[in-house]
């Protein structure tokens, strides 16, 4: 399908960690509030209320309240990112479905892996991302994302003050592929998080414009 750099990285990290899925090795579990001040909160910090015609993460951490547009193919899935944002392509990859705002800072990706189960590519991801430099403060939960089953990778990049949270998502029609969803953004647009509850399946989003 596709031949991207990051895939063959990951492909290699899944040999190098013997197919470690579903391990949770030297990750530790994040609360989503801690995306705030990258300090510690406490699980009885109340969660923000959602104002009509806004949306919220599977958390519940995130809201967003601004205009969105749907994006999205039959190969990396669908979601909603804000109105405005344009197509993009970073370097050195294809395939990918990006979207980016005017600044090209704040970025939302969309991938697809045949034959790497959610979990495994989990695996793979995190061990990729630690071996980057320029990332700290690495860590992963067990997670849903618009109900589906995910985990989620979070971290921050030390040469730029952003962040970047990656939520694998099971494929339930093809247990044996997994999605890919992430978000790069700069601390003034963390709400961006909640978009992550409009992301869809391909299938499913075939059977809701059918009905």
């Amino acid at each position: 399908m596709k031949h991207q750099i990051l895939i063959m990285i990951m492909l290699s990290a899944v040999i190098l960690t013997g197919c470690s899925a579903g391990r949770n090795d030297g990750v530790s579990v994040m609360n989503q509030n801690q995306l705030a001040e990258n300090n510690p909160v406490t699980e009885e910090a109340t969660k923000p209320e959602v104002p009509e015609g806004a949306i919220a993460d599977d958390s519940g951490n995130f809201v967003y309240q601004g205009k969105l547009m749907p994006v999205g193919d039959d190969e990396n899935g669908y979601m909603q990112v804000p109105l405005g944002y344009s197509p993009f392509q970073e370097e050195d990859t294809e395939g990918l479905t990006q979207y980016a705002d005017a600044t090209g800072t704040n970025i939302f990706t969309l991938d697809y892996y045949e034959n790497m189960s959610y979990e495994t590519a989990a695996e793979s991801m995190r061990y990729y991302m630690e071996s980057q430099e320029n990332i700290e403060g690495l860590q992963g939960s067990i997670t849903t994302v618009g109900g589906y089953n995910a985990r989620q990778l979070y971290c921050h990049f030390t040469d730029a003050n952003l962040f970047w949270i990656i939520w694998i998502i099971e494929d339930p029609d093809n247990p044996q592929n997994s999605y890919h969803l992430s978000l790069e953004c700069d601390p003034e647009h963390q709400n961006l998080i909640a978009c992550s509850s409009t992301f869809q399946t391909v299938q499913d989003y075939h059977r809701t414009q059918k009905s």
